[in-house]
């Protein structure tokens, strides 16, 4: 479970335990523990083994963890098996794999439209 690019900019490890907001450009991977908001310019990524407890904000999500808040996508969301989230989700698009907890709702934004 990767960002589509494969580039990855910031990382914050299994065994890493963090309070407090995160702001960052480009791309982030979790797969430690985090309390506190999360705003990613691009690709934010939940490892199987992250446990975060705040909102999201970011480009694109892809989700294997557990998350005790809402994402705000400007794209998609992806949440893939063993995924666990508790929150609701404003994205363009959604995709949820099979074995996936999900308590919250869904709102999804209409796509843009080209300017004539």
């Amino acid at each position: 479970m990767s960002n589509k690019e494969g580039k990855l900019d910031t990382l914050i490890g299994k065994d890493t335990v963090i309070t407090g907001n995160i702001k960052t450009k480009g791309s982030l991977r979790i797969d430690g523990t985090l309390e506190g908001n999360i705003t990613v310019s691009d690709t934010f990524t939940a490892g199987e083994s992250a446990r975060v407890k705040g909102d999201v904000r970011c480009r694109d999500a892809f989700i294997g963890g557990r998350i005790e808040g809402n994402i705000y996508s400007q794209g998609k969301v992806e949440m893939h098996a063993g995924a666990n989230l508790t929150g609701d989700v404003t994205c363009k698009g959604l995709v949820i794999q099979d074995n996936v907890f999900f308590e919250g709702r869904c709102s999804m934004k209409e796509k843009e439209q080209p300017k004539k």
